[in-house]
């Protein structure tokens, strides 16, 4: 599991930066929806810089834990990748795992 990058969360927004190999280090913020067409839709957009590069979605664990499943996409993917954004500690951490 690789950490892209990490947040912290202020009036229900996550502020942060996502960072990688091929991705220079850029302020990114996931910011909640405020009103969903349908129940499907994103909970939240995710912009990084000024492009919206994906969407988010609210999900619990068994043990009740909130956290969101983030797909991220870039003209450079080969397909949209799907991330989890989960607390650890005092801060939020998005993790990607290669399937």
């Amino acid at each position: 599991m690789a950490t892209l990058g990490k947040f912290t969360k202020e009036n229900g927004a996550y502020d942060g930066v996502i960072e990688s190999i091929t991705c220079a280090a850029l302020p990114t913020r996931i910011t909640p929806v405020q009103s969903k067409p349908n129940s499907d839709a994103p909970d939240y957009r995710v912009y990084r810089g000024k492009a919206e590069v994906g969407a988010a979605w609210k999900k619990k664990t068994q043990a009740g834990e909130l956290y969101l499943v983030v797909t991220l996409d870039d003209p450079a993917f080969a397909r949209p990748i799907q991330c989890r954004l989960a607390r650890s500690d005092d801060e939020y951490v998005l993790y990607w795992t290669r399937k």
